[in-house]
C-alpha cells in the first residue's frame, strides 16, 4: 500500500510539473522576443546615429541584452571578426541556426529574424533602419498575441498535467 500511494505522488508531481513547463514555454518565448526588441532597438539607434562596424555593435547589443539573443549577437560579433571578407548574411545564418536550437522562438519568428540579417552589410541606413522597424513591429504584435495566449494555455498545461496524472495513476493501480 505504501508502494502505490508513493508511486501515486511521484506520478502526480512529475505531470504537474511536465504542465508547468508547458505552460511556461510561452513564458519563455515572450522573455525572447522581449530581448530581441531590445537588440533590434538599439541597433536602429545606432545605424541611425553612429557609424559603428557590425562587429563592435554587435558585441556592444550583446552586452545590453540577455539570454539567448546575448549569445547570438555575441556570436555574430566574434564570427564577424574572424571570418572578415565572407558575406554578413552567410555568417548570420549559420550563428542564427546554431543559436535556434536554444531557444523558444518558433519558424515564423526565425524566419523574420533571418530576414533582418538578410540586409546587414547591403543596404543604406535608411533602409536597416526600415528592416528594423518591421521587425519591431512584427515582436510588438507577435507578443501581443502571445500575452492573450499565455493565460488560457496556462490554465489549460496545469489542468492537463493534474488529469494525465490522475488517468496514469488509475491505469497502474
Amino acid at each position: 500500500m505504501f508502494l502505490k500511494i508513493t508511486g501515486f505522488i511521484i506520478i502526480m508531481i512529475t505531470t504537474y510539473i511536465s504542465g508547468l513547463y508547458l505552460a511556461a514555454r510561452t513564458s519563455f518565448r515572450i522573455y525572447d522576443l522581449e530581448q530581441l526588441k531590445k537588440a533590434i532597438t538599439i541597433f536602429k539607434g545606432e545605424v541611425v546615429y553612429s557609424s559603428a562596424p557590425l562587429g563592435s555593435l554587435f558585441k556592444e547589443i550583446s552586452e545590453r541584452t540577455s539570454g539567448v539573443i546575448s549569445i547570438l549577437f555575441d556570436l555574430a560579433s566574434k564570427e564577424i571578426e574572424k571570418r572578415s571578407g565572407e558575406a554578413l548574411i552567410d555568417i548570420w545564418a549559420q550563428v542564427l541556426g546554431e543559436v535556434s536550437k536554444h531557444s523558444y522562438f518558433n519558424t515564423e519568428d526565425m524566419e523574420y529574424i533571418y530576414s533582418f540579417g538578410r540586409t546587414l552589410g547591403y543596404a543604406d541606413k535608411g533602409q536597416q533602419s526600415d528592416n528594423a522597424r518591421l521587425l519591431i513591429e512584427y515582436v510588438e504584435n507577435t507578443q501581443s498575441l502571445l500575452r492573450d495566449k499565455k493565460i488560457s494555455e496556462e490554465r489549460l498545461y496545469k489542468s492537463l498535467g493534474i488529469m494525465c496524472g490522475l488517468m496514469i495513476s488509475l491505469v497502474l493501480l
